[in-house]
């Protein structure tokens, strides 16, 4: 098979596995606190990495990290920390599939970061995606229920901090590595969490059997299978073309949701989610034709 059709079928695979994962922390967080779900997500993403270093690169990779390297991630952990909090508790109020739409709308806020910090063109195309998508986050915000208009709040937060932390891997990514980053996030985010539960003055407990088991689940599923596929994807096709594939993430949580729990986004729902995907494809599309010319010239 070619590199390509492999990278292709890693996209849709993250996209699959994203999906799934969704799903997932919505089941495991039925019986216990976004708080408390977030901590032991994290002890389990904590095993699933600490088990990695039985890999000799990965091993090698996170044993020589530097002072600079510790100190930026760290830094990170903050940005994703908060972002993975307001996205589960949004996954928490409303369907799984709604808040997969919205978390789309991280791309057009990370073009916009990218343009005030990283200098980076802003073309008339990307300023149409995001209009679009705008359009969308705005019609889910004021044009649904109380639910949806407070989910819809939470993931714009949550895109705003994870664009954050995109812009700020994307400048330091040869200092803190992929695996280094992954493995000592995971360690500095259950610390996080402890902090965060403590402030909404809870007490550490131990869930139920059941409600650990979909954490390590979830664990597996986002920040490990996500992260590889995406990565074997990127290894063989550029990220443009990897990106449009990843977008049909909320439509394979839509599916899952259908099969699992048996819930589906209303009408106005989809007509967000559909404006906020149609943006950002066409900022996507926008960026291929761009890397075109370029290599023409």
């Amino acid at each position: 098979m070619k590199p390509e059709r492999v990278g292709d079928f890693s996209a849709i695979a993250c996209a699959v596995v994203c999906g799934l994962g969704n799903i997932v922390v919505k089941v495991g967080l039925v019986d216990v606190s976004t708080e408390l779900f977030n901590f032991w997500f994290f002890v389990a993403a904590v095993i699933i990495s600490v088990l990695s270093l039985a890999n000799g690169n990965i091993r090698r990779e996170v044993l020589t990290t530097d002072l600079k390297a510790f100190g930026l991630i760290a830094f990170l952990t903050l940005f994703f920390s908060f972002g993975i909090y307001t996205f589960f508790h949004a996954i928490k109020i409303i369907d799984p599939a709604t808040v997969s739409f919205l978390s789309r709308f991280e791309i057009i806020l990370t073009i916009i970061l990218a343009y005030f910090f990283l200098k980076e063109r802003l073309t008339k195309y990307e300023l149409l995606g995001g209009l679009i998508a705008v359009a969308g986050v705005f019609i889910l915000k004021y044009r649904t229920t109380l639910e949806v208009s407070k989910a819809a709040s939470l993931m714009i937060l949550s895109a705003f901090f994870f664009a954050i932390a995109e812009i700020m891997v994307k400048k330091f990514i040869r200092i803190i590595g992929t695996m280094r980053f992954v493995f000592f996030r995971n360690i500095f985010a259950v610390g996080i969490f402890y902090i965060i539960l403590k402030i909404a003055g809870q007490s550490l407990t131990v869930p139920d059997s059941m409600t650990l088991l979909w954490a390590f689940v979830g664990a597996l599923l986002l920040p490990v299978l996500g992260r590889v596929t995406y990565i074997e994807a990127l290894k063989r096709i550029n990220i443009s073309r990897a990106a449009l594939f990843t977008q049909s993430t909320p439509l394979f949580t839509a599916v899952f949701a259908l099969m699992f729990l048996r819930s589906l986004p209303t009408p106005i729902e989809w007509l967000g989610g559909i404006l906020i995907i149609s943006g950002v494809l066409i900022v996507k599309f926008s960026e291929r034709v761009t890397l075109r010319k370029q290599r023409v010239l």
